[in-house]
């Protein structure tokens, strides 16, 4: 899919896509947060909708008339909700941002002035901050074998803290990828390399496409100096996010890395996920162990699964 149909020739220089499904008590205040931060830019929005039952459709409605909504009745995942929105728009730019944020007027102004300077940017994005104001890194380079190993035996992460996310840089440069919650891209960029691909439910998607841009020609930026707070983690638990975010990693290494990766990659997560299932089944012996022994079993089991089953 691309976005023929919706050329680049208008008024508007940035529209904001948000993905919304039951997080009302977030994406008021990320509403807020944009509608009062004064952009340069002419910009407008679009919230698609998937499904929430918790009253996010009326409160837009009621408090933000002036957001175009698009109503799914149920949850379709983020990378086609992204794609439903993103067709939606007309902007010369096009920001993916979620609605756990609270976003600034000198972040998006700084976005945009980049992507205006660079002519090569396809992506652009910012320095992620927790709730509390620490640095929460959103970008990293492209997966390894190795990269996989370690985080899924947690190494990695005694080696630096959100291994393998990258620091905080002190300046300007170009990275392999950032997260989509709060991602700048450009349009005449889409129209060359396609949309999100939909085969990703959650987690991944934003890595493919930014993939594809790099193998386009197209570099991706981070600036450390723009900043948005991220709260991250509101739609799932841990254990449901476990088997989407592994999902999102052989999806990717089938499409972009061939056979042989894709399969020892599986290998890697499987014989790990069978460890894992071994020892938490020791520790559901013990009944103070037992409820999260439960969970465990139950999210090690589905990552098994997904290495023998996933097409």
């Amino acid at each position: 899919m691309t976005l023929a149909d919706n050329p680049s020739n208008n008024t508007l220089e940035l529209s904001i896509v948000l993905v919304c499904w039951n997080n009302k008590d977030y994406l008021g205040p990320c509403l807020e947060s944009l509608y009062q931060s004064n952009l340069d830019s002419k910009f407008d929005v679009i919230a698609v909708d998937n499904g929430s039952t918790d009253g996010s459709q009326e409160m837009l409605r009621e408090k933000y008339p002036q957001v175009k909504i698009i109503q799914n009745d149920h949850n379709v995942g983020l990378g086609k909700a992204s794609n439903q929105g993103i067709e939606a728009t007309t902007g010369e730019f096009i920001l993916l941002l979620n609605n756990d944020t609270i976003v600034n007027k000198t972040a998006l102004d700084a976005m945009v002035e980049l992507m205006r300077k660079q002519p090569d940017a396809g992506a652009v994005g910012c320095k992620l901050l927790n709730g509390d104001g620490s640095f929460q890194s959103g970008y990293g380079g492209f997966s390894t074998l190795w990269e996989e190993f370690l985080i899924a035996v947690q190494v990695g992460e005694r080696i630096w803290p959100g291994y393998p996310l990258q620091g905080n840089s002190p300046s300007v440069r170009t990275v392999g990828w950032m997260s989509s919650a709060c991602l700048l891209v450009r349009r005449k960029t889409l129209d060359q390399v396609g949309l999100l691909d939909e085969n990703y439910f959650i987690y991944g998607d934003e890595t493919d496409l930014q993939y594809r841009m790099k193998k386009a020609g197209w570099k991706a930026y981070y600036i450390p100096d723009a900043t948005i707070i991220h709260f991250g983690g509101r739609s799932m638990n841990r254990w449901k996010r476990r088997r989407m975010v592994y999902r999102g990693k052989m999806l990717f290494y089938k499409k972009n890395y061939g056979v042989l990766r894709t399969a020892i990659l599986r290998l890697i997560l499987g014989i790990l996920s069978f460890i894992k299932l071994l020892l938490w089944g020791i520790l559901w012996i013990f009944p103070s162990r037992r409820e999260r022994a439960k969970l465990e079993l139950n999210s090690n089991l589905d990552v098994i699964k997904l290495c023998w089953q996933l097409k």
